[in-house]
């Protein structure tokens, strides 16, 4: 075993050691530096907090926030509330998903549907999603409703744009293919 890693070691030159100390020396100076500037930005937040530079009702502190974490691990509600936003979250994408999907199978099924609603896809598309997340919840609530509906609406377009696609994109010939072999659109659909 020991000879085995001094041929091996015989393999690689001096210069290629050298290369390789370099690239993880590069690595480990990254690493240093970005966990550096995260604790600098931490720092001067917190500091910003507590000199009333920044308004805290909008952006509060970071020993603030640790401060409640460690509140909420103590009292037990954290899991709680993890739990509660975490099933709102799936509940939000799955129905933004099962929407998404019926809405794509109705655009296929309906060709002048899919027209009239073209140009109103491909913007609510380019709009950024999270930043309609406040008027959301403005619009629903901030119950349940308005962290179901934040989660449908990034999920529903998404999915209707990538399902329509993919419906459209199924080459011609096999559906030509299917109606000869007497296929509705609805067998077109599952195959």
């Amino acid at each position: 075993m020991l000879k085995r890693k001094n041929e091996q070691a015989a393999i690689i030159s001096k210069e290629h050691e050298e290369y390789l100390r370099s690239i993880n020396r590069e690595r480990h100076f990254i690493r240093i530096t970005q966990i550096l500037i995260f604790i600098f930005g931490i720092i001067f937040w917190e500091l910003a907090a507590r000199k009333d530079l920044i308004d805290t009702f909008l952006t509060s502190s970071p020993g603030a926030i640790l401060n409640l974490i460690v509140k909420f691990i103590n009292d037990g509600s954290l899991f709680r509330h993890l739990f509660i936003s975490t099933m709102e979250t799936i509940g939000g994408f799955f129905a933004g998903t099962l929407g998404g999907l019926l809405i794509a199978i109705l655009l296929w099924w309906f060709r002048r549907l899919a027209l009239i609603l073209e140009p109103y896809i491909v913007i609510l598309n380019s709009l950024p999603k999270t930043a309609l997340a406040p008027i959301i919840i403005l619009w629903v609530g901030m119950g349940y409703s308005g962290i179901i509906a934040t989660a449908a609406s990034i999920s529903i377009v998404v999915t209707i744009m990538t399902l329509y696609t993919g419906f459209n994109g199924v080459e011609k010939d096999k559906i030509i293919l299917l109606k000869t072999f007497g296929a509705n659109k609805f067998q077109i659909l599952r195959k």
